[in-house]
């Protein structure tokens, strides 16, 4: 069953994010997209994990299949190709953080012998092609790796679907097959995922994504190259560089809702900070500027996974306001805050003072 933590989804952080990667490429449209909602039907879902691939903040995940654990149980193993038919999901389920990871790591062939004749290629197959092209980009700038995909048609005899509870017959089997049955037709009365008191508690606490961890903590073990070379952000969906254009006036909205703090503040709220390998591209930041003032940049500097650094977008003059005392981002005339100037004219309204 695909599950759905509206705690990490960008959906439900603002009303005007236009995130919808996991419905489009979702093979059964078993997701449904809505303003600050996600509507996931269950009974149409085949677990395929496409959807989990393309999500830049891990919020989809599988009850029975987890992504992470399978870089660390395929490493470790013998193995040297990863298929749909013998190991893995399908290989849309592979986001571009993980490709990097496994290729720094790991010789590893990616099997699209299936994808052919595949029942849901017309959406998936552009993805995994997607993703190799983009992580064999980056590849070749920061390393010798790259990412072979061959048609091999891999099948393994006797693979327990993963839809099948093959661990029946224990105790602990029972249990959580009980478990499993409940939370499955809960899902199937109730598609649209609501957002509880403890979501919201979580969403203020701001997560990095374990792919981005598990990368970065790999890149950190790498031996840094002779020179570092620049990616153009305009074929990169995974992260980003950006900068702040002089129409910002310091509203903070973008720096609050960010889900990774790749955007942030300092106490003050005095200076807009970025630090680009936590920067997921979702494109929240952009959503919710009104004015814009957020843009990415034409190249994104290799040396950012190597040597990364909190960067300064922008900073502003805080000074605190004759009227209330509070603190303001200060630009010229009046030091006067906005709520002190809007309550002002309020009241000349309210008393006919021009």
């Amino acid at each position: 069953m695909i599950q759905l933590n509206p705690a990490s989804c960008v959906r439900y952080y603002a009303k005007s994010s236009e995130c919808n990667k996991c419905e489009v490429i979702c093979p059964t449209e078993a997701i449904k997209v809505a303003e600050s909602a996600v509507n996931i039907y269950q009974n149409e879902c085949i677990e395929c994990g496409a959807c989990m691939g393309v999500c830049p903040t891990e919020a989809l995940s599988l009850n029975n299949f987890d992504v992470t654990e399978f870089f660390f149980d395929f490493i470790k193993s013998d193995e040297s190709v990863i298929s749909c038919k013998s190991n893995f999901l399908c290989l849309a389920a592979l986001s571009v953080d993980h490709l990097l990871s496994l290729a720094l790591v790991k010789d590893f062939v990616l099997d699209i012998g299936h994808c052919a004749t595949c029942d849901i290629k017309e959406r998936c197959f552009v993805q995994i092609e997607s993703n190799i092209a983009e992580a064999n980009y980056v590849l070749s700038t920061i390393s010798d790796k790259e990412i072979q995909a061959q048609k091999i048609g891999v099948t393994k005899e006797d693979q327990p679907n993963r839809r099948e509870f093959f661990n029946i017959f224990t105790l602990k089997g029972a249990a959580t097959l009980h478990k499993q049955v409940k939370e499955e037709i809960e899902a199937l009365e109730n598609p649209e995922i609501g957002l509880s008191s403890s979501h919201i508690q979580a969403i203020r606490q701001k997560n990095i994504p374990n792919k981005r961890k598990l990368l970065f903590t790999i890149l950190k073990r790498m031996e840094k190259p002779a020179e570092y070379k620049y990616l153009e952000n305009e074929y990169l969906s995974f992260t980003s560089d950006k900068v702040v254009d002089e129409s910002c006036d310091n509203c903070s909205i973008c720096y609050r809702v960010c889900p990774t703090q790749a955007l942030s503040s300092d106490k003050r709220f005095s200076t807009i900070y970025f630090d680009p390998l936590l920067c997921v591209k979702c494109h929240l930041c952009h959503d919710v500027c009104e004015k814009g003032s957020i843009q990415i940049t034409e190249y994104f500097d290799t040396k950012e996974f190597f040597e990364p650094e909190q960067k300064v977008l922008k900073k502003f003059k805080v000074i605190r306001c004759i009227d209330c005392g509070n603190p303001f981002t200060y630009f010229s005339g009046e030091q006067v805050c906005p709520r002190c100037k809007i309550e002002e004219e309020e009241a000349k309204s309210l008393w006919g003072i021009e």
